[in-house]
């Protein structure tokens, strides 16, 4: 792989794990346009999407540090209140993981098909479409103006609506952190317990992911090559400012912006690929 090249893939993952404009669906359109392989490649490829989702993995536990921290000891704390809460929430964060989970181990290959971009262009029609879907879940949530009388907790059926929208979010070109906060707003959730909720699931979708890519990987002693460094460490650096970024549209309530973009970046692809589709590298 060319160096320049997993600089710009890493831009991409960064920016687009967080950013609510489905980083796996901007990963389908740019191997379509560029060439870049997809999961009908594997070595080099899979072990770059590896570690660009351990980066994003790792800017989400720089960023929540002090909440995970908090939740970690609150488990054993002595204090009954305490305890209770931290415990409450991990099983919240566990529930909510559960259909992504299933989704993910159960129809694999089934998931797998819909990123090979390397026998055609229908991955790149689908992720098109869906984000005409993602942009219909953030304009549709900025609307929702109340949180309800208890203040925008989590509740089981809060947690449940959240943890099915994350699953179907494995379609490339439905966010993931776009269609989880949206859920979360929808059903009425806060704004800041939103943004917080959706990126502790986040650890165990984006390390999940990360474990289902390693299997494919053919030879880990390309880990230390400079392309994949630069990749790494451009994914880290800036996925760390695209969260930090997105809690602070949160709190603002600026959702729909990225609402406006995906459904740019949808009819835009939709024209690429129809007026000047890319040359296949299948077979």
């Amino acid at each position: 792989m060319e160096t320049l090249k997993t600089l710009f893939l890493g831009i991409i993952q960064g920016l687009t794990e967080f950013l609510p404009v489905s980083s796996s669906g901007h990963l389908v359109l740019a191997q379509t346009f560029m060439g870049a392989g997809g999961t009908g490649e594997s070595g080099s490829a899979m072990l770059l999407e590896v570690m660009l989702h351990v980066a994003t993995g790792i800017a989400v536990l720089w960023v929540f540090r002090k909440d995970i921290a908090g939740i970690i000891t609150g488990c054993v704390s002595k204090d009954t209140i305490v305890r209770k809460e931290s415990l409450t929430y991990s099983g919240w964060i566990i529930l909510g993981t559960i259909p992504a989970a299933f989704v993910g181990i159960f129809f694999n290959n089934q998931i797998e098909a819909l990123f090979d971009t390397s026998k055609g262009t229908m991955p790149a029609y689908l992720t098109s479409f869906m984000l005409f879907v993602t942009a219909g879940l953030l304009l549709f949530s900025s609307w929702k103006k109340s949180n309800g009388a208890d203040g925008g907790k989590l509740t089981l059926i809060r947690v449940i609506a959240i943890g099915l929208i994350q699953a179907v979010a494995i379609t490339p070109g439905i966010s993931r952190s776009g269609s989880t906060i949206a859920m979360a707003l929808l059903v009425g959730v806060s704004r800041t317990e939103a943004g917080r909720f959706s990126f502790m699931l986040a650890l165990p979708a984006i390390f999940g992911a990360a474990l289902l890519e390693a299997r494919h990987v053919e030879s880990w002693g390309a880990l230390m090559t400079v392309d994949l460094a630069a990749g790494f460490i451009a994914s880290l650096v800036v996925g760390i400012v695209a969260l930090k970024l997105l809690l602070t549209f949160i709190q603002k309530g600026k959702l729909h912006y990225f609402g406006y973009y995906c459904a740019a970046a949808a009819v835009v692809s939709l024209a690429l690929l129809t007026f000047f589709p890319p040359v296949s590298s299948g077979g």
